[in-house]
């Protein structure tokens, strides 16, 4: 199975590593197993206080059985609370014996997080049934606290190198604290039940919280498609996350996503079937059932195994298909679960009586159509029921994967029995020569008992050798080495991807320090300013101009700030700024120092005529995407997303994109935006031309902050050693700028640190002198036309005076009596 290439990621996740038909690691690091539990089962005598141990048996368990050559250590709850005295004690045996690390949680914390989180919240939403949660902040605190504490553990044994493979539900906040403690730790979550719809995840009060959790993660797995593409959808929805078909973009990484379909041990059940006790147990229960066709069916006593369902189509065959009364036995083995708590006990009553109501309706002294046995059985036991039946009927409602049907095919050598699979089975996806059932749709159900039944020698052959094919292929072995193998070419991966490194501070400023001409040239929307839902929202704020103001009054910095924004809005914004700006993505500019009247069309005039055709196709589209906008400027007309619902914004988008590659005009995918202009604009070649004209000859440093994606470089100016030609993207990494910020905070105060080297840094006075007349000009208290032109006059004085070294004093002499209030 493959996730294809994605054109955003260049990364392809995929879990068919094989070498001839034998899997390799020759990978010698360590791995840590995280779970919820230890595969070991410990019990301390009441007498001696002795503390002894047995091995458990599980998926988990022989799905890591492919990993013996690699060295790992398990992590896990013990099951029970262990007084602090006997800790070390118990600590020393399960590592000596099982190489098994214990988390000790007290009995209280063990509970809330185990049954009152984990259980009665995550399992009932994660199997979509959202009106069993019982949510409180008491059970959700101890999750967190039970999440700590296994962190802090697993802190205790890591080593540089090791992989930590987190598993399922109960630990979902674990990669996000383990990512605090361990930047550089490889890590990889996998999930063993369903990821739900993201509608039905997002009624979960700490719903971001569980997603941010596990995207600290250097891959994430998932059962099947399905699963992974509602994770993918509530990163989009919830979070706002941008996501490519096998990944979400988190933070400054890329975090793969992949498809593992869990498997079983088949040598394990080929050998216990020919054993002599099983053999001989056939036999018997074939004399038992002489002459009976045999339906088997094995489910926990759980309400997602849809048992009722089960038992109401074995019903529905009796009543649509009379000739089989009397002639089948279906046996249903229900392995209690949680018969405390009382949706199961409801359960068990609903189950037992259908059960009677069946054996009383269609059953005589000699003959019951249904055997319940609600015990667990052995693995002998097990087997000869598998050996001797004639259908394996399996009816979940939701399932992560269910493996009792790859158990049931393993046994069927022989017999080549049907399966029946419900369609909301995990395995569903993977076991297509089963007989796919809708477990709700009863008519169907006793439709597919009666096809089972019914099935010819041949036909049952073909579909068992298809099924046999893929369940002796996809071992639970080959699921645990292809996870660690993906998990380690991820982390390799990603390593390439973090080579973009940070913007290191220091070295900036001592840059700039050592220098004495400057270039910035700053983006504005999420470089100086985040983006906002309501673009007019996005003024600079008051600390931030004056840190601009302070950094421009040296003369030796030159400024600019680019943005895709109108000439209009930029001047009622950056006027009181001495610094230069470019509207509309370059087709317009004004120098530093320069005011409103000053603009220079830096395009030449281009037919518009194009407007008319793209106009009616962007008001269309804003029509129909609820929360989308347009809005048209002098060169360029832009639709807006951002506020439109994550996903369909997205493919309304691509749709449009679409249908502007048919017309002769340049498209430009934006943040959350398409910007369309005519493609006589040649904008990139303009401004770069622009910035070699303006530049001096003895410019020795470059600072390029935002995602200008190589429209300058370093070879445009030769005369700039590369040392001292820094180029950053902010929020995320990319494949053109050389470093990196997180978010505009870093950026601002990155600038901050600048402006404190000219010599005149931005004090909270002026922030708040700055901020109160910027309040004033935007309210018209001073609305008199000479306003502006006063404040640009005033600055030029500013720098006069620095550079002539007058004082203060004198400076203010030559302003105009009605600037003095500036």
């Amino acid at each position: 199975r493959m996730l294809q290439r994605s054109s955003s990621s260049n990364y392809i996740v995929r879990n068919d590593v094989r070498k001839g038909d034998k899997q390799v690691d020759n990978d010698k690091s360590r791995l840590l197993v995280i779970s919820n539990r230890l595969p070991v089962t410990i019990k301390k005598d009441a007498s001696s206080g002795e503390w002894s141990s047995s091995m458990s048996s599980g998926g988990l368990v022989a799905a890591l059985s492919g990993l013996e050559a690699k060295s790992f250590l398990w992590i896990g709850w013990v099951g029970c609370e262990v007084e602090e005295q006997d800790q070390e004690t118990v600590k020393d045996m399960l590592l000596k014996k099982y190489s098994c690390i214990p988390v000790f949680l007290s009995e209280k914390i063990a509970d809330q997080h185990y049954n009152g989180f984990s259980n009665g919240v995550l399992w009932p939403l994660f199997h979509y049934l959202p009106g069993d949660i019982d949510y409180d902040e008491d059970i959700w605190k101890a999750y967190q606290q039970a999440n700590l504490q296994f962190a802090d553990v697993v802190q205790a044994t890591y080593t540089p190198g090791d992989l930590v493979w987190v598993h399922d539900y109960h630990l979902m906040l674990l990669p996000a604290i383990l990512r605090q403690m361990q930047p550089a730790a490889k890590m990889g979550f996998f999930l063993h039940i369903p990821f739900p719809s993201s509608e039905i995840f997002r009624v979960l009060p700490c719903r971001k919280e569980l997603l941010r959790g596990v995207l600290d993660c250097n891959l994430l797995g998932f059962h099947t498609y399905d699963y992974a593409r509602h994770f993918l959808k509530a990163c989009t929805r919830i979070l706002g996350l941008e996501t490519a078909p096998n990944g979400v973009h988190h933070k400054d990484r890329f975090v793969p996503v992949g498809i593992f379909p869990v498997g079983i041990d088949p040598d394990k059940f080929l050998k216990t079937m020919d054993t002599p006790e099983v053999q001989k147990r056939i036999s018997e229960l074939q004399t038992t059932f002489e002459g009976k066709r045999v339906l088997i069916g094995v489910d926990r006593l759980d309400y997602i195994k849809g048992m009722p369902q089960k038992l109401l189509g074995m019903e529905r065959l009796f009543q649509k298909y009379p000739q089989w009364q009397g002639q089948v036995v279906l046996i249903q083995v229900a392995v209690p679960s949680r018969q405390d708590v009382e949706e199961y006990q409801r359960l068990k009553r609903e189950v037992e009586g259908l059960v009677g109501r069946i054996n009383g309706t269609y059953g005589n002294l000699g003959y019951s159509p249904v055997h319940y046995m609600f015990k667990s059985v052995d693995m002998n036991e097990l087997c000869a029921l598998y050996g001797i039946s004639d259908a394996c009927v399996i009816t979940s409602i939701r399932d992560g994967m269910n493996l009792v049907c790859q158990e049931y095919v393993c046994c069927q050598r022989q017999r080549h029995g049907a399966l029946i699979l419900s369609e909301f089975a995990g395995s569903a996806q993977s076991l297509s020569g089963s007989i796919m059932v809708n477990p709700w749709n009863t008519e169907e159900l006793a439709d597919a008992f009666h096809q089972a039944l019914s099935m010819s020698s041949q036909e049952r052959l073909e579909k068992h050798q298809q099924l046999y094919k893929y369940v002796a292929k996809h071992t639970a072995a080959y699921w645990g080495l292809s996870f660690v193998n993906e998990l380690k070419r991820a982390s390799a991966h990603e390593n390439d991807i973090l080579r973009t490194p940070r913007l290191e501070r220091a070295s900036a400023i001592e840059g700039f320090k050592a220098t004495k001409r400057r270039l910035i040239v700053l983006a504005y929307d999420g470089t100086l300013v985040p983006y906002s839902a309501i673009p007019i929202l996005c003024r600079p704020p008051p600390r931030l101009q004056a840190i601009l103001k302070a950094l421009a009054s040296d003369p030796s910095n030159s400024i600019y700030i680019v943005s895709g924004r109108d000439r209009r809005t930029l001047d009622s914004w950056l006027s009181a700024l001495p610094v230069g700006v470019v509207a509309e993505h370059g087709c317009f500019m004004r120098l530093p120092g320069q005011g409103p009247e000053a603009w220079q069309q830096m395009v030449p005039e281009v037919d518009s005529s194009w407007k008319d055709t793209v106009r009616p196709m962007l008001q269309h589209f804003q029509a129909r995407t609820p929360g989308s906008f347009f809005e048209e400027k002098e060169m360029h007309l832009t639709w807006h997303f951002r506020n439109a619902d994550a996903v369909f914004g997205a493919l309304q988008a691509r749709e449009l994109h679409m249908n502007l590659d048919n017309l002769p005009v340049d498209v430009v995918m934006g943040s959350k935006n398409i910007t369309v202009r005519s493609y006589a604009a040649n904008v990139a070649g303009v401004v770069k031309k622009v910035f070699q004209d303006i530049s001096p000859p003895d410019l020795d440093l470059v600072l390029m902050m935002g995602e200008f994606n190589n429209l300058i470089s370093c070879a445009d100016f030769p005369q700039v050693r590369e040392e001292c030609f820094f180029t950053c993207s902010v929020g995320k990494r990319t494949k053109f700028e050389k470093a990196y910020l997180n978010d505009t905070a870093e950026v601002t105060e990155l600038l901050d640190a600048l402006a404190r080297e000219t010599g005149t840094p931005p004090s909270p006075v002026q922030s708040q002198i700055h901020a109160a007349a910027h309040n004033k000009v935007q309210s018209n208290a001073y609305a008199e036309p000479l306003s502006f032109s006063i404040l640009r006059q005033a600055a030029k004085l500013a720098r006069a005076a620095s550079q002539f070294g007058e004082s203060s004093a004198a400076f203010l002499k030559k302003l105009p009596a009605s600037a003095t209030w500036s």
